[in-house]
């Protein structure tokens, strides 16, 4: 339950008041009670010194009537309860009684003190009376052997009565000042709480979203200062929130105005933004909130969303007639992805009619190069002189081409998606082995040197011997080519399920500008010289598909005039089944 800063103070205030005023009073009442019973002492003692200098010679003749009716007198004008005892304890006259009747007297403290020789006080209850008695008792000059003493004693009733009278000035008093205390208290802690209020009141309106809210307070003291921090607050939340709303708005407009479709999953996948460029692509309203695979019916998208969670990763979906290019990257609290939705159907037709292009041209080209080809071979075979030269370039260059178009219809088919591999087990070392061996008399005829390096010659992979036969043979072709002194070395190896082969050559090199770009098609580093041997700028390009299609991975390192080296991973054992023969 909510309290109140007024009423904590308030009541914090009220019990200190009462228990300092419950303090006073006692303390009060206590002084009275002891000033007023010291009071009456004296008094009482007053009265006993000025009378013996009358009792005793009366006590000393033996004028018991003479001592009775002096008492008695005494007694009456000053309300007081005077008794004359002798040494013994017996009474030798009361102001109030009959001597003879009373009883011994000697065991009383304030007598038994006064026959010592001393004043004696007493207060108790006394029985012949009954009622609660002050007894004051003084010893007299000596009769005989003995003191006699003279004891005056009077009601702590009359004693009591002037307590009271003086008790009720005293609450009258201390009333009045708890009132004005409280009164105090109420507006000090009325004081003490109202800026308090006005700042919590000023809170809630900044909650609420008035940031122009501000608190005057003129207090000089801390509370002061604590309303102009609160002001400083306010005015550097609201310029944040303008400057958020800004960038807010001017991102909604970008989000708007973008073509691709972004939407924006939370860890469990639920959509948190959609542009609207996403809503139009999956065709469904109310997508806030909801799964991506309730609005997104697509299982090549739940692969994506299941690969890497906490990693970019992309790929191609189908929506519908559309092809798009999906992809997720997480944010760096790691707690929300980002989906991009690009429309590359355009682009797969266009790339799809570019296939077809060059599928139908290389094989449209093919039947003519073939005839050109054949005729000039029977021209070389009957021509002679000059004409041999000229011959000779026209059928090198009609190799090159059809050179050219065995690789494009190559590329065509590993890029087809309906490309399937011939999986079998393949001792690595052996198909090597033999590839090498094709290179034989090249290898001879330029003096270059090929080995085979490594303790795991014999290792077995899962792949497609024809492909990687491919693989090796356009490798070793190029380092053959590009190679005039050293030789070639292959380095077998294996480690945690991955089979590895590096190919290092001695050659020319390759610069770092045109390693990103090898593998690319038509791309060669010296044109001019690829030109000269024969190259189509196509093999790099075959490698790398084929190494894809076994689930591989293919690196380059190289510098000029100190060689190349291609790295190939191959995965031993777990090969995609859809790239299997069927």
């Amino acid at each position: 339950m909510r309290r109140p800063v007024f009423l904590k103070l308030f009541v914090s205030y009220l019990l200190l008041i009462l228990v300092v005023a419950g303090l006073i009073l006692m303390l009060v009442f206590q002084s009275l009670s002891s000033h007023s019973l010291e009071t009456s002492t004296r008094s009482l003692q007053k009265l006993g010194l000025a009378l013996r200098h009358q009792v005793s010679p009366l006590i000393a003749d033996g004028l018991p009537g003479e001592l009775h009716s002096l008492v008695r007198g005494i007694g009456e004008e000053t309300h007081t309860r005077i008794t004359v005892i002798d040494g013994r304890g017996r009474v030798l006259a009361d102001s109030e009684n009959t001597a003879q009747t009373m009883e011994n007297h000697g065991n009383r403290p304030e007598v038994l003190t006064a026959l010592a020789g001393s004043m004696g006080r007493s207060v108790r209850y006394s029985t012949t009376l009954g009622k609660d008695m002050l007894y004051i008792a003084l010893p007299l000059e000596p009769a005989g052997e003995t003191h006699p003493v003279l004891r005056m004693s009077m009601p702590l009733k009359d004693i009591d009565v002037l307590l009271r009278s003086m008790r009720v000035g005293a609450l009258e008093l201390t009333a009045v000042i708890v009132a004005l205390s409280l009164l105090i208290a109420f507006f000090f802690s009325h004081a003490v709480s109202r800026p308090i209020r006005e700042l919590g009141r000023a809170s809630k309106r900044i909650a609420g979203g008035d940031f122009g809210t501000r608190v005057n307070l003129r207090t000089g003291d801390e509370i002061q200062e604590l309303s102009e921090s609160f002001n400083d607050m306010a005015e550097r939340i609201e310029r944040s929130f303008t400057e958020v709303s800004e960038s807010r708005e001017e991102l909604e407009g970008i989000l708007s105005s973008m073509s691709e479709g972004l939407l924006v999953l939370d860890s469990q996948g639920k959509i948190q933004l959609a542009n609207r460029s996403a809503r139009e692509i999956v065709g469904a309203d109310g997508m806030i909130g909801r799964c991506s695979w309730e609005v997104i019916r697509s299982s090549r998208l739940n692969d994506l969303l299941e690969q890497a969670p906490q990693q970019p990763v992309s790929g191609e979906i189908e929506l519908g007639e559309k092809i798009y290019l999906c992809s997720l990257t997480p944010v760096r609290s790691g707690k929300t992805r980002v989906m991009l939705l690009h429309d590359i159907t355009g682009m797969k037709r266009l790339e799809k009619v570019k296939k077809d292009l060059v599928v139908n041209v290389s094989h449209e080209l093919r039947t003519p190069l073939t005839a050109i080809k054949g005729f000039t071979e029977t021209l070389m075979e009957e021509c002679s002189g000059d004409h041999q030269e000229y011959l000779r370039i026209i059928k090198r260059h009609a190799d090159r081409l059809m050179n050219i178009i065995t690789d494009l219809l190559e590329l065509s088919e590993l890029e087809a998606e309906e490309t399937r591999l011939h999986v079998e087990d393949v001792r690595l070392g052996e198909l090597i082995g033999n590839v090498l061996d094709l290179f034989g008399p090249v290898l001879a005829r330029k003096n270059l040197t090929a080995v085979i390096e490594g303790t795991h010659a014999g290792v077995v992979i899962k792949a497609d011997p024809f492909r990687l036969e491919q693989l090796f043979t356009n490798l070793v072709d190029n380092a053959v080519k590009y190679t005039e002194n050293g030789g070639i070395t292959v380095s077998l190896g294996s480690s945690q399920n991955i089979a590895v082969v590096k190919i290092a050559d001695t050659g020319v090199g390759i610069p770092r500008e045109h390693l990103g770009r090898i593998f690319e098609r038509f791309y060669t580093a010296g044109k001019s010289r690829s030109r000269r041997l024969g190259g189509t700028g196509l093999g790099l390009s075959i490698v790398k598909h084929i190494v894809t299609l076994h689930r591989g991975t293919i690196h380059v390192a190289s510098r000029p005039c100190q060689g190349t080296t291609f790295t190939i991973t191959l995965p031993l054992t777990d090969l995609s089944p859809d790239n299997e023969k069927g």
